[in-house]
């Protein structure tokens, strides 16, 4: 046990930190936002539509935020930018359960809620974790991956209970409290910005080798730098964006539609939330499995499965089998769409590297955005116009086919700056 723990490498130390936060932004946003549609709109006489907006906002909100703190993680403390996103979003979400403005509920999300997702959510953890794994980076963002999906299993059930019990405003300041307290004590004692080179499994995970002089360096090269010019210009920046972007802009969609489709079709809030929960459950699952085949086999390839499973869940919304079968089947898709971030986010460190891994990710994160809020808008308008999603759906599903499309034009470039796994580079020389 004591050789264990020497030997223990500590990146694995900041990733339980960074996951958890993840964990908490994502689970008291995205997951739970569907819980919060019809209640909101009883209260204010609102359309599905217009509620929607709530979640249009903070989609705006991180997508003009991301490029600034991504390249905020990229020049300055990791641990700073974490701890201030944590504080911002917790009171964000404390001030909007005490005020009965709608544009200050809108302000609010777009605001402190959305900085605290962008600073202490996926960005900031994909960011802090390539920066301390090499070898593993696969399996590390895999594992990384599952936060999103843990934080919907966790908050999901238990914040339906909490509007069951004592009504939506409630929920959110009970929620506040726990993203102020849980972030705080990560950033505290388990976050750290740099591997120093010394840390016990370094030159394991970094393939450190001796030099005739004694001294010790990485095998691999040094990272590029990338400038926005150079991306904006880049053939592999725009696939890679457009295509991943059309996927999770349906999948951000189906967030927020999911609930409220389960309840149209006759299913109560509870069991709604639990089809939710099992989904997410499978998803964790996904991300695991997609994170351990990243380090041996072509992303792509893994990725037209992922996409397979989106499409597959959207036909059986489309056909509205009973209860238990949809809960069946929605649990086993969700298995394959659990891997789109996994996939994404190793594509991007392979393609581009870890120095300005932020910055890009950052850049990314504002063109995913407009497209998740053109899609959320977009299914809350079907149902107000026909009463139901289907149209939605299908319209999803050739939006797939194109992701489809797009991700098997990446064509992985020769000088890429990071290793990449050697069935990967098979696959591009032939």
């Amino acid at each position: 046990m004591n050789q264990f723990i020497t030997n223990f490498y500590p990146g694995w130390r900041v990733h339980a930190g960074a996951f958890c936060c993840a964990l908490i932004v994502a689970g008291c946003t995205s997951y739970i936002f569907g819980l919060f549609v019809i209640p909101v709109s009883e209260e204010f006489a609102l359309s599905r539509a217009n509620v929607n907006n709530g979640y249009i906002a903070f989609l705006l909100g991180v997508g003009i935020l991301s490029p600034i703190v991504g390249h905020l993680l990229d020049k300055l403390s990791a641990r700073l930018i974490v701890c201030s996103g944590g504080m911002l979003f917790g009171c964000g979400m404390i001030g909007i359960c005490f005020t009965e403005s709608l544009l200050s509920m809108l302000l609010l999300i777009a605001g402190p809620i959305a900085f605290g997702m962008a600073a202490c959510g996926t960005l900031a953890a994909n960011t802090v974790v390539v920066r301390w794994f090499n070898k593993n980076r696969g399996k590390a963002l895999g594992v990384l991956a599952v936060s999103t999906s843990a934080g919907g299993f966790i908050f999901t059930p238990f914040t339906a209970l909490m509007i069951e019990s004592f009504g939506w405003r409630t929920a959110l300041l009970i929620l506040g409290l726990i993203a102020i307290v849980v972030i705080a004590f990560m950033t505290a004692f388990l976050i750290r910005n740099h591997p120093k080179g010394s840390e016990p499994g370094y030159s394991g995970e970094f393939k450190v080798a001796a030099t005739n002089s004694g001294t010790e360096v990485e095998s691999t090269t040094q990272h590029e730098e990338w400038r926005y010019s150079q991306l904006l210009c880049n053939r592999n920046f725009w696939l890679l964006t457009l295509g991943i972007g059309l996927l999770y802009g349906s999948d951000q969609a189906l967030v927020t539609a999911n609930v409220p489709y389960f309840q149209d079709i006759g299913i109560d809030l509870s069991a709604a939330a639990l089809i939710v929960a099992f989904m997410t459950v499978s998803a964790i699952f996904g991300k695991v499995l997609v994170g351990i085949l990243a380090d041996k086999f072509d992303l792509r390839y893994i990725f037209y499965v992922v996409a397979g499973a989106h499409l597959a869940l959207l036909a059986v919304y489309l056909l509205q089998p009973p209860y238990w079968v949809l809960l069946v089947l929605a649990t086993l898709f969700g298995v394959g769409m659990g891997g789109v971030f996994p996939v994404w986010t190793t594509l991007l460190a392979w393609l581009f590297g870890s120095r300005s891994y932020g910055t890009i990710m950052g850049l990314m994160t504002v063109l995913f955005k407009v497209l998740s809020i053109i899609a959320v808008r977009f299914v809350g308008e079907v149902h107000d116009a026909t009463g139901s999603y289907s149209f939605a759906f299908v319209m999803f599903s050739v939006v797939v086919v194109v992701a489809v499309i797009l991700i098997s034009m990446l064509t992985p470039e020769k000088n890429t700056q990071d290793p990449i796994p050697n069935s990967v580079q098979d696959t591009a020389t032939t």
